[in-house]
C-alpha cells in the first residue's frame, strides 16, 4: 500500500504536470504517464528528482504534443532524440545539425523537401535558420520528429523498392511477335 508521502507527491507530480501541459488528464493517462517516465527516465515518485523529470518532460510534450511513448517506431525515435540530447555541451548551426541529422538517421538531405525541414523546426517550436547558433538539447526534438520521416520514408522506399513491374495491359500478337 501506498504511504501518504507517496501520495502527496505523486499528486504534486501530476498537477506540475497538468500545469505545464495546461490541461487537466485523466486518471488513466496519468497512470500511464507515470508508467512511461518510470520506464524511460527512471522515474522514483519519492525521489529528489522526481520533480525535474516530470518538468522536463512536460515541457517536452507542450512543445511538442506528437511525443509519445505508445507509438511502434518510439525505441528509434527516442535513440534519435538522446543522441542529440545527451550531447548537452554542442551547438550547431541549423545547417549543421541538419548534416549531422541525416548523418545520423542515414538519409539524404537532399532527399528531405525544404518545407519538411522547417515543419521539423516548427513541431519542436523553433524556427529554423540556417546560419543560427542552437543548443544540441533545443535541437534533440527536432531529432525526434525528424525520425518518423525518416522511418517512413524508409517504409515507402522499401515498399517502391520491391514492386513488380506494371503488368502489359493488352498486347496483341503483333506486338508480342516484335518483343522476341
Amino acid at each position: 500500500m501506498a504511504t501518504k508521502r507517496y501520495v502527496t507527491k505523486y499528486r504534486q507530480l501530476r498537477e506540475v504536470y497538468e500545469r505545464i501541459i495546461g490541461k487537466s488528464i485523466s486518471d488513466i493517462t496519468w497512470y500511464r504517464v507515470v508508467a512511461s517516465l518510470k520506464r524511460y527516465f527512471s522515474l522514483e515518485i519519492e525521489s529528489a528528482n522526481a520533480m525535474s523529470i516530470v518538468e522536463t518532460y512536460a515541457g517536452i510534450k507542450r512543445k511538442c504534443p506528437a511525443f509519445s511513448f505508445r507509438t511502434s517506431d518510439f525505441s528509434e525515435r527516442w535513440q534519435a532524440f538522446k543522441h542529440f540530447y545527451d550531447a548537452k555541451h554542442l551547438q550547431y548551426t541549423g545547417q549543421q545539425f541538419l548534416v549531422a541529422l541525416a548523418d545520423y538517421l542515414k538519409i539524404k538531405l537532399d532527399a528531405v523537401p525544404r518545407s519538411t525541414r522547417y515543419y521539423w523546426f516548427s513541431q519542436a517550436g523553433l524556427s529554423y535558420n540556417a546560419l543560427h547558433s542552437y543548443q544540441s538539447q533545443d535541437l534533440a526534438l527536432v531529432a525526434f520528429v525528424a525520425t518518423q520521416w525518416a522511418i517512413n520514408k524508409r517504409s515507402r522506399d522499401c515498399v517502391s523498392g520491391h514492386r513488380q513491374s506494371p503488368p502489359v495491359k493488352s498486347a496483341n500478337s503483333q506486338v508480342l511477335t516484335l518483343a522476341k
